[in-house]
């Protein structure tokens, strides 16, 4: 599948860094951008690079199925792991799952998994921590992205360490933040300058 250039930069960035290193990163992608595109294309590489298997972690029901469906488009199979979807099954080398789910039955994920990522990823909750470090204990390799349309929470500012330009988020800005490094970021103007999202009216009567 031919990826919007946006889509193609924000892949081989993450690329890029999970082959030289282990740190946690992020995408900045604003809705619109498809990001279930771009889960697709990183679970694929990491599957067909590694062998192992790949964790694609959402929210909601609806996100496990959307992001499988796009991952389904590129021939290879996949498999569902939340019981909101219907199924727990880890028989593929690429898995959608819901968190809840995934912790229920953490002592199955092993080894076997060379990364996770994780959609929505502003929302990392106990849950999605407790799925990490059980994983973690089995590979301390394992590589963990994050892709949000919303970096920031309330209170506690903005959840990565390090921007794309190397420099580290001021203190002030950020407390105790997850994700190690922002790897790229595209905005909803951006989007809407290159012709992919239809600019907003304001309906004033």
């Amino acid at each position: 599948m031919k990826l919007r250039p946006y889509q193609q930069a924000a892949v081989d960035k993450t690329v890029e860094h999970i082959t030289r290193c282990f740190d946690s990163c992020l995408l900045d992608l604003a809705t619109g951008a498809g990001k279930s595109l771009i889960v697709a294309e990183i679970a694929e590489f990491i599957r067909n690079k590694s062998g192992k298997k790949v964790l694609c972690l959402a929210p909601s029901k609806e996100l496990v199925e959307q992001n499988r469906e796009k991952y389904l488009t590129y021939g290879q199979p996949a498999s569902i792991f939340s019981a909101s979807a219907g199924d727990k099954c880890l028989k593929h080398q690429v898995i959608f799952g819901s968190p809840q789910t995934v912790l229920n039955s953490i002592e199955r994920f092993g080894s076997q998994f060379a990364a996770v990522i994780i959609d929505e990823a502003h929302g990392i909750t106990p849950t999605i921590k407790k799925i990490l470090e059980a994983m973690r204990e089995h590979n301390p390799r394992i590589r963990l992205i994050g892709l949000t349309a919303t970096p920031y929470r309330t209170g506690t500012g903005y959840i990565y360490e390090i921007e794309p330009n190397g420099k580290p988020v001021p203190e002030t800005q950020t407390r105790e933040p997850y994700f190690k490094k922002l790897l790229h970021q595209v905005t909803a103007g951006e989007l809407i300058d290159q012709g992919f999202l239809t600019p907003p009216v304001a309906d004033i009567r």
